[in-house]
């Protein structure tokens, strides 16, 4: 059950990331003409693993990508971003990445543009917890490696650090916030959420938890509430905030989620 639902989730990625590039708008149907249909068919096909960073993107030497939204003074805010499920050499991350830099520009953060495990069925965050005992402390040491290289060349700590998540990253971030595995001053999920897989656990500090309901996405939208009803029973702060649009993290969610964490966390840091 659980790999099929993962399977369904992939499938959907590749049209939520052509939709979060444009906030959910539809694209008027560009007419098809010979020459355009020549040019389509000349045009050389992947043929292997596609660099994982869009060209215009900052590379960090981890691997991960580095986005800047343009916060140059004032309050600094970095977020660590968790995609949704990508099939092997193609480029779905480019995708996702752009709309996030787009994201980051309207409500001015920094990002980290984390990566997936590689599997059969290209890059799924751990859904099991035989896989999170496989790799999660990998990808939790590569986070903190790409926060901490950022911060020196920065030359000083961010105010905030905020792990967010979209479709198969969403249900990892809800996983690792309720066992207390990742410690960030505030998360997000985004069209998932849940991680059912692991029981909670007492977690002491409890940082805010944004839950982005995709409401026109039949797959996701009753996790994401379910999610929310944890969170509530368990005594975290949270935010459940249901938008009329399909599988995708929309502008209007990430938005939301910015506002409310930033206002929500506790002066006092969450150190890592």
């Amino acid at each position: 059950m659980e790999r099929q639902l993962y399977l369904r989730i992939a499938a959907l990625a590749a049209i939520a990331t052509s939709l979060a590039l444009t906030g959910g708008a539809e694209a008027a149907p560009k007419k098809v003409t010979a020459t355009t249909k020549s040019k389509l068919q000349r045009a050389p096909k992947p043929s292997g693993p596609l660099p994982w960073c869009a060209e215009e993107l900052e590379t960090l030497p981890n691997g991960l990508c580095h986005i800047d939204g343009g916060q140059k003074d004032g309050r600094r805010t970095l977020v660590v971003f968790l995609h949704g499920a990508i099939a092997k050499d193609v480029d779905w991350q480019w995708l996702q990445a752009r709309a996030l830099a787009r994201q980051a520009k309207q409500s001015k953060f920094e990002a980290v543009f984390a990566r997936a495990p590689l599997g059969p069925n290209g890059y799924v965050w751990p859904g099991t917890a035989a896989a999170q005992d496989a790799s999660e402390q990998d990808l939790i040491d590569g986070w903190n490696e790409a926060r901490a290289f950022l911060e020196k060349r920065n030359g000083k700590p961010y105010d905030e650090v905020f792990l967010m998540g979209f479709s198969s990253g969403a249900y990892f971030v809800s996983s690792l916030a309720l066992r207390g595995r990742a410690k960030f001053d505030g998360y997000a999920t985004f069209a998932g959420g849940g991680g059912g897989w692991r029981s909670p656990v007492d977690v002491a500090v409890k940082a805010p938890v944004y839950v982005g309901v995709c409401a026109d996405d039949r797959q996701t939208a009753s996790h994401s509430r379910a999610f929310g009803g944890t969170l509530a029973a368990r005594g975290w702060p949270n935010r459940v905030d249901e938008q009329k649009v399909g599988h995708m993290f929309s502008d209007i969610h990430v938005s939301h989620a910015l506002t409310y964490l930033r206002n929500a966390r506790k002066p006092s840091r969450t150190q890592d």
